[in-house]
């Protein structure tokens, strides 16, 4: 792994917001093709760096490297020029619309594309694309593609935000709690998507709470405290309590004496 292209690298970034050091010299590596699972307690600075990585705020400092190359990252439209697709909680699909619609948001297929903006949709065309998508994507369930996303279950809508960033290939996704509030069969589907999308050759880096999911998908794992990256382990190096004991900034000895943390 250690020789695999680097698709993001961070160098002792920084971001703070007035007097509060949000992040504090963090420092983290991408590679290609892996899922990397990035974990702390609330407050440990996650949701600070995807939001920088993904564009919502810019880093204060530091130094961003997307394959190998300098890069600036001050809009969520560099971000998604570069490659980098972040799916957030709330899976940022537009709840109104159809699902063939929010996999082509934006770059729908148009009749007489001459007209510009004013270029009627090529519904047909649409929701043909969208099918083949979704049968690629392995979205098995009978789903079809004018269905509107505010009648799926919260694991299909994750399908759905999954599927449109690997169809629009991007290097990068970002998974920021992409379990959470879901039942065990969708958070199995949502688990079983990334590894397809690590199959199908993107990098993945998953922010989450429930360190159980990070042995099931991750290939190594970053840890925040305190706005600083404090440890990084490959997960196959390592065990749930040792995990646990980083997060929390303690001995694991004296977490196993304690029996654990839950």
């Amino acid at each position: 792994m250690n020789e695999a292209q680097e698709i993001l690298r961070l160098d002792r970034v920084r971001k703070s917001f007035g007097n509060v050091h949000a992040l504090r010299n963090a420092s983290m590596v991408v590679r290609e093709g892996e899922v990397v699972a990035l974990l702390g307690d609330n407050g440990a600075g996650k949701s600070t760096l995807i939001k920088a990585i993904s564009g919502v705020h810019p880093f204060d400092g530091g130094e961003i490297r997307v394959r190998g190359e300098k890069a600036e990252i001050r809009t969520a439209r560099d971000a998604m020029d570069l490659g980098i697709e972040t799916i957030h909680q709330d899976t940022s699909l537009a709840p109104d619309l159809s699902i063939a619609r929010n996999l082509f948001l934006g770059r729908e297929p148009v009749k007489m594309p001459w007209l510009g903006v004013f270029a009627p949709l090529d519904f047909g065309a649409l929701n043909q694309a969208a099918t083949t998508l979704l049968k690629r994507v392995g979205i098995s369930k009978k789903l079809d593609a004018d269905v509107l996303v505010n009648t799926l279950s919260g694991g299909e809508r994750q399908s759905i935000a999954i599927s449109r960033a690997m169809q629009f290939a991007a290097k990068l996704i970002i998974l920021d709690e992409p379990t959470n509030n879901l039942g065990v069969e969708e958070t199995h589907g949502v688990l079983r998507f990334v590894r397809d999308v690590k199959a199908a050759g993107h990098s993945v880096l998953f922010i989450t709470h429930n360190i159980h999911h990070v042995f099931q998908v991750a290939d190594r794992l970053v840890v925040m405290r305190r706005g600083e990256v404090v440890a990084e382990r490959a997960v196959a190096d390592t065990d749930l309590l040792s995990v646990e004991a980083l997060i929390m900034g303690v001995d694991v000895a004296d977490l196993a004496q304690d029996g654990g943390a839950h």
